[in-house]
């Protein structure tokens, strides 16, 4: 579970723990790609029908529904007002009570999870993007980099900082040394 809070001792601490996250969702985006690429693949050789209207939703370009006439594509448009679903959601989901459950068994259902997925990852990664070029440029404007503070993590917004004394304590510089003289 993502913290919401945190804690720095410095600026330099919180742009490395945003480059770390955004790390992280990388890595985690790549396999995830690579996993549905591969059930995708897998699903073609199995079942060709179920994962039809997926590849059209992965290159809208490229469907049949971009290909026909102008006036069906307007009759689309009014059925499509009148179903009112959710963005990215088939008409194959139930709400039962607190839960939202795929009706039938197969790829596809795992398939639409896996793409909310990482579309929500990948805006995520630029949220945090624009969270590090942000502490960026406020380093090079000259605030102290040595500042402390805690940093709350909104789940669709901005980074909110609070600058606090930072707790640890600075030594200051001082130079001990013994002089040894000889004597004639």
């Amino acid at each position: 579970m993502n913290q919401k809070i945190l804690r720095f001792d410095s600026i330099l601490e919180l742009q490395e723990s945003v480059d770390k996250r955004i790390k992280e969702l990388n890595n985690k985006i790549d396999l995830q790609s690579k996993l549905v690429g591969d059930k995708i693949r897998d699903g073609e050789k199995n079942n060709a029908e179920e994962l039809s209207d997926l590849k059209g939703k992965l290159n809208p370009e490229n469907s049949k529904d971009k290909k026909g006439d102008n006036k069906k594509d307007k009759n689309k448009k009014t059925d499509n007002k009148k179903k009112k679903s959710k963005k990215g959601t088939s008409e194959n989901w139930i709400d039962y009570e607190g839960l939202h459950l795929y009706n039938g068994v197969g790829t596809r259902g795992e398939l639409e999870l896996y793409f909310k997925s990482l579309e929500e990852m990948k805006s995520e990664s630029e949220r945090l993007k624009k969270t590090r070029d942000s502490l960026e440029q406020l380093m090079k404007s000259g605030i102290k980099k040595e500042l402390a503070g805690i940093g709350y993590e909104q789940h669709e917004g901005p980074y909110e900082l609070a600058f606090i004394k930072s707790q640890l304590k600075h030594e200051k510089f001082s130079f001990k040394s013994i002089l040894t003289v000889g004597c004639e």
